[in-house]
């Protein structure tokens, strides 16, 4: 089963910039404040929490 981020709450919205790992227009934040895209942000948690690249 995909991993699927909650991002319903505004705290995560900012400006747009571009995503720190696809380069497109992001208006989500990262935890840690960094622009991002949904599913980049999606594929990079999975790729990390089962230790196997996502295709």
């Amino acid at each position: 089963m995909p991993i699927v981020l909650d991002w319903t709450r505004g705290a995560g919205a900012g400006e747009s910039a571009p995503c720190v790992i696809c380069g497109k227009p992001a208006i989500c934040r990262s935890p840690a404040g960094k622009p991002v895209q949904k599913v980049c942000a999606e594929v990079w948690t999975a790729q990390r929490s089962t230790g196997k690249a996502v295709a």
